[in-house]
């Protein structure tokens, strides 16, 4: 699951070839008439708005990751609860997925392109003021988040089978990232810095599943990756950090990064910067719409995107997919969002990478 939850940023991250798909996307959910059903979700002006409507879905990144795997999955539920004409998912990928991102940011805000985005690279862009970012994530207009699905600081098997071995095994970790600046790239930066774990990036990958092979093919010392994508290759890696503040259930004797500093007696601000952290890593595959939304489309296309993931077909879709489901709501993503952007002070020494 992939390629999804990075972005690619050997590139400046420009994001402006989605939108259109994410529009199409959005249409169909919120018309109410999917393939399997003409049931109508939402009522009134935003359902009959959608009605006979194109909706697309822009994914920033390639086919066959996570993101794109999320809008495959989501869109005939989103055309069955809009009512839309059609749903359509367009990829956009390029400067680390910030092409896709920006061209959902500045669609038409007419109801009719959404999109996912790796919300935690967007946030981090915005508090490292990145070249070609020109994004308020303060300001979209969020439908929610479908998945639970925690970042991870993963071993090769025949490596450190503990985040204290990896500690204490000397020499320079090789931290397998994407594109500097993606979350996952400043997920290994930040946890290496705080625990002063010396490291070397490398972070030529144009997302999760191009950076999950080469360390699959024995590249680096360490990959920072999704739990479901570690999830494909346990019998090759070894899981030794949620890089959260919640346990996971799926992964119950994994310590998340606040306990391990807890236990090592991190001062009180780095821990503080590790939950600021956790609490970005924890946006996960965010869908939204641009900024300025009318307010009838925009409710009918949460109500759409909620009742999607309530669906019983949808979660038997997502399953077979090996997608991590934990619906978030809107308010959790701009909140979560909010604060974070806050917080950019805590990030400031330990950003640093070679």
């Amino acid at each position: 699951m992939m390629l999804s939850c990075l972005r690619l940023r050997s590139l400046p991250r420009s994001r402006g070839t989605a939108v259109a798909a994410v529009a199409a996307f959005a249409l169909t959910a919120l018309a109410g008439c999917g393939p399997k059903s003409s049931t109508a979700a939402a009522s009134g002006g935003g359902a009959s708005f959608y009605s006979g409507k194109t909706v697309q879905i822009v994914v920033p990144y390639g086919p066959g990751g996570g993101y794109d795997q999320w809008a495959r999955v989501i869109a005939p539920y989103m055309q069955k609860y809009l009512g839309a004409g059609k749903v359509m998912v367009v990829n956009a990928p390029g400067g680390g997925g910030l092409i896709g991102t920006g061209q959902i940011y500045n669609a038409k805000p007419d109801g009719l392109t959404i999109g996912d985005t790796n919300a935690g690279g967007d946030v981090f862009d915005q508090i490292d003021h990145s070249s070609g970012f020109n994004l308020d994530m303060t300001k979209v207009s969020w439908l929610g988040r479908p998945d639970d699905d925690p970042h991870l600081i993963a071993t090769h098997a025949n490596g450190p089978a503990a985040f204290d071995a990896l500690k204490s095994a000397g020499g320079t970790v090789s931290a397998l990232a994407t594109g500097k600046g993606s979350s996952d790239y400043n997920a290994a930066v930040i946890v290496y810095n705080a625990f002063k774990v010396p490291f070397k990036m490398v972070a030529a990958f144009s997302g999760s599943s191009d950076e999950k092979a080469a360390f699959m093919s024995g590249e680096g010392t360490t990959a920072s990756l999704s739990s479901s994508d570690i999830a494909q290759i346990t019998a090759q890696s070894h899981s030794v950090l949620l890089v959260s503040a919640r346990p996971f259930s799926k992964l119950p004797n994994v310590p998340t990064v606040t306990q391990e500093a807890q236990k090592d007696g991190l001062d009180s601000q780095t821990v503080q910067a590790l939950q600021a952290l956790s609490d970005v890593m924890d946006l996960g595959h965010a869908f939204f719409a641009p900024p300025g939304v009318p307010a009838a489309q925009l409710s009918a296309l949460r109500t759409a995107f909620s009742k999607s993931m309530n669906d019983p077909e949808f979660k038997k879709a997502a399953t077979k997919a090996g997608l991590y489901q934990g619906y978030q709501s809107p308010d959790f993503l701009s909140s979560t969002v909010t604060k974070a952007l806050s917080q950019a002070s805590l990030f400031t020494d330990l950003l640093k990478s070679n």
